[in-house]
């Protein structure tokens, strides 16, 4: 199932939907149901699969207004861990290269790190003076020079 066929999207109502990509045609993608799942009782902000290639951390998170994360397995789409500590509403996050850290950001000021297999903040990023909205991390590959 882990081959980049999944789509996820997510509603207001706090809803998760799970699809995967058959081959169409030119005009048009087919896709097949795989999974609803309510996911939080409130605004989910963020559905983010977990990067393909991490054979041992197959993971969808999800982000919401309810100041918590929700790290879901996807073989099974079972809720694995809920991550608390934010203050208000978690609108972003962003894994790892290796499936093992979430990087979070939150209305309260603040961007977490977190430590998925034991679901603690590691460390609390501080120094906003408004709203931490968006977070994002380096894949660690090369890039080349201009």
């Amino acid at each position: 199932m882990w081959d980049g066929s999944l789509v996820v999207a997510a509603n207001n109502h706090g809803t998760c939907y799970v699809w995967r990509l058959l081959r169409g045609t030119q005009t048009m993608t087919n896709f097949e149901p795989l999974h609803k799942l309510q996911a939080h009782n409130t605004y989910i902000l963020k559905c983010l699969l977990s990067p393909e290639f991490c054979e041992h951390h197959r993971y969808l998170a999800t982000t919401s207004s309810d100041q918590t994360v929700k790290i879901w397995n996807v073989d099974g789409f079972t809720l694995e861990r809920t991550l608390t500590g934010h203050q208000r509403w978690v609108w972003d996050c962003v894994f790892s290269v290796d499936g093992a850290f979430l990087v979070t950001a939150s209305s309260d000021s603040t961007a977490r790190l977190w430590e998925l297999s034991t679901g603690e903040a590691i460390r609390t990023y501080q120094g906003h003076h408004k709203a931490t909205v968006c977070c994002a991390l380096h894949d660690g590959t090369e890039t080349s020079q201009c």
